[in-house]
């Protein structure tokens, strides 16, 4: 496992961060059972991963309550660093919400408090000032951002954000004209999610035909006619893959990993094969040409979409 300095903070995390968003206990996405998740989760760790990302919104606080059973077993919670998040909300709302995620998640502070979406028709910066007294509670540790723009994101450095939550992988690139150069700056921590595109770059859509399920049915990445373009550039990456003997998914990852100021990437499991493959990207280089055509693959796929566009369609309103 590889580790670095998340951002200005003094949190050192491991590069591949395990997410939970797929532990939230809603039936035909993600592990069979709570065991199985708390399973994988502790496996996870004992290989290494030592960054667990969650969120309130992920079953209703259902995966804090699993990564705290499985984080609750004699020093693991002191060897981990967690990430959850909480939706812009009303003032009043926000520390009350916070006592309860801790609640479920067996534990005192959280080392990452995460503002999940900003909500245009509400004040962020207030949100982010109470946010900010959180840390003098020794409730949270460091407060971090997920799915800003340039202008919250202006905001919230103000208020001493350190780290970027947003989606970001070969076909989805919203960060790179300006959100990414600015937390280059401003070393801002950013940590990717979606890097695989929910499974469209694991070749499981390229190499057999697979039913587009769950919250695939709403993601923009597969609706026509975007889907067989972005089919089209997950081909590229099945065809490095084959050629370096390797999988699709390592590829992938391994080209998010490469992009400057990347700190750690975001990933879900729900085998422990998965977290295996994940591991194996650490340790790809690709070619400035594998990189290239990778790039350049992708970036035909986002430039169907509209610059504003989210993933699902859909944030706060």
């Amino acid at each position: 496992m590889e580790y670095v300095r998340l951002g200005r903070s003094n949190l050192d995390v491991s590069r591949l961060c395990l997410g939970t968003w797929n532990m939230c206990g809603a039936e035909g996405w993600g592990p069979e059972s709570d065991e199985r998740s708390i399973e994988l989760i502790r496996k996870a760790q004992d290989d290494g991963c030592n960054f667990f990302d969650t969120a309130h919104a992920y079953g209703k606080g259902h995966s804090e309550e699993v990564l705290g059973r499985a984080l609750a077993e004699g020093d693991r919670r002191e060897r981990a660093v967690i990430a959850t998040k909480v939706v812009q909300c009303a003032l009043e709302k926000l520390e009350p919400g916070l006592d309860s995620a801790l609640q479920r998640l067996r534990t005192d502070y959280v080392d990452l408090y995460i503002v999940h979406w900003p909500r245009p028709s509400m004040s962020l910066e207030p949100f982010l000032a109470k946010m900010c007294e959180l840390k003098g509670t020794g409730k949270v540790r460091e407060i971090g951002v997920s799915n800003f723009g340039l202008v919250e994101l202006r905001a919230a450095l103000k208020y001493g954000a350190i780290s970027l939550q947003p989606p970001y992988n070969i076909l989805w690139r919203i960060i790179e004209p300006d959100v990414l150069p600015f937390c280059r700056k401003n070393n801002i921590a950013v940590t990717p999610y979606a890097p695989l595109a929910q499974g469209l770059l694991t070749g499981r859509f390229t190499r057999a035909f697979e039913e587009r399920t769950g919250v695939r049915k709403s993601n923009v990445l597969f609706e026509e006619p975007v889907f067989s373009e972005a089919r089209g550039a997950a081909s590229v990456v099945d065809e490095i893959a084959e050629a370096r003997g390797c999988t699709s998914s390592q590829v992938a990852l391994a080209w998010v990993l490469r992009t400057s100021g990347i700190s750690a990437v975001i990933v879900g499991i729900s085998k422990w094969n998965h977290w295996l493959d994940n591991v194996g990207a650490l340790a790809l280089r690709l070619t400035d040409e594998e990189h290239e055509r990778l790039s350049v693959a992708g970036m035909k796929v986002w430039r169907m979409l509209p610059q504003d566009a989210t993933m699902w369609g859909w944030k706060p309103e």
